[in-house]
């Protein structure tokens, strides 16, 4: 009976240390991203699947809290994402081919949660613990609570010196798609119309209901 209860009491604080330990990761994450209402960077991403990279694409990112951001792929695939917080713009010039989607506040991507800083709903489908941490450089691991409602298996967020340099999502299929951050810039001032998009003459307009 004894050895029972110990080893209630033990179980009963390593929880206890656990909950402290994902909350205190939690609100260093917060604070790291609570830090700037605008930000832009350069950026490369590419994936890796069973071992194999694909080739990288590169661009610009530009945001501002809440939900207005825009991402711009200029190689090798061009490609421009706009949300205005009302819609949700993608431009494939290859394509000459615009697709635009209501934008949903209440479903946001993980990405888009990490980089708004919205900590608070990411930590309702995901668990946040710090891995690796010292003067200039943190590392950040989530994992989804439920994994049959998410999209990501796992992800990773690296900073240093105190800005977010790489995002790394791997997906359950094995796929690991890494966003490496250039140049970023923490409150930069950015001109009104960066997140409107205009449909070029030249390009098809598709609806998509969202529904």
């Amino acid at each position: 009976m004894k050895q029972l209860l110990s080893a209630c009491i033990l179980s009963f604080f390593f929880v206890l240390s656990t909950l402290s330990e994902a909350a205190d990761a939690g609100e260093n994450l917060q604070q790291r991203l609570q830090g700037y209402r605008t930000f832009s960077a350069e950026f490369e991403q590419y994936s890796v699947t069973d071992g194999r990279r694909t080739e990288a694409s590169r661009g610009t990112l530009a945001l501002r809290k809440p939900n207005l951001f825009r991402w711009t792929s200029e190689e090798p695939f061009p490609q421009t994402i706009v949300n205005d917080g009302t819609y949700l713009w993608i431009y494939d010039p290859d394509l000459l081919q615009v697709t635009r989607k209501p934008f949903d506040r209440n479903n946001n991507s993980a990405p888009a949660l990490i980089l708004n800083g919205q900590i608070d709903r990411l930590g309702e489908d995901f668990s946040i613990s710090l891995l690796h941490e010292n003067e200039s450089e943190a590392l950040f691991e989530l994992l989804p609570r439920r994994a049959e409602q998410s999209a990501f298996t796992r992800i990773r967020l690296f900073f240093q010196q105190e800005r977010v340099s790489e995002l790394m999502l791997e997906d359950s299929l094995g796929q690991r798609t890494t966003i490496r951050f250039f140049n970023q810039q923490l409150n930069p001032e950015l001109p009104g119309d960066l997140f409107s998009f205009e449909v070029p003459e030249d390009a098809d307009l598709i609806v998509d209901p969202g529904v």
